[in-house]
């Protein structure tokens, strides 16, 4: 691999480790376990694809896309193809790491019969607002969820 030079290769059991250590910074509100199970669920699936960025052989990002065949909000198709994580390593960001892995992922929908691609971010999370504009999306709805207790009367 020459230097200085951005590789995007999928993803093989191998990068485990390298993933959930960028998927910790990415979900601090999971404890590594649950991230653990989660991420061996959706790395081993056909339903989903992640794609690692490796410099000098050494990950410095991923992205993880899915087809999915439910309800995706402002999708006016289905399948509909769904960014469920993207992630760069501090050092390597504001290069196009990230928009090169997306442009990977958004192909890799495409040529699954995805037309369309969602995504979400939470209110707060300004920078991924800003990315996701980056990247063409356009903001579909803002939505806040409630929960409550019951109890029997």
């Amino acid at each position: 691999m020459k230097k200085n030079i951005v590789n995007v290769v999928p993803y093989c059991d191998e990068d485990f480790v390298d993933v959930l250590d960028m998927a910790t910074k990415l979900f601090q509100e999971l404890s590594r376990k649950e991230l653990s199970i989660k991420l061996k669920k959706i790395t081993n699936t056909v339903s989903h694809q992640t794609y690692m960025a490796k410099k000098d052989a050494i990950s410095i990002g991923f992205i993880i896309v899915s087809i999915r065949n439910d309800y995706v909000e402002g999708a006016t198709t289905s399948p509909t193809g769904y960014l469920e994580a993207i992630y760069v390593q501090p050092q390597f960001q504001n290069q196009g790491i990230a928009k090169f892995l997306f442009e990977k992922g958004e192909t890799w929908a495409y040529k699954r019969g995805c037309t369309e691609i969602g995504s979400d971010t939470w209110e707060w999370n300004t920078a991924a607002q800003k990315f996701h504009t980056q990247l063409g999306f356009k903001k579909e709805e803002v939505l806040v969820h409630y929960i409550k207790s019951i109890e029997p009367q």
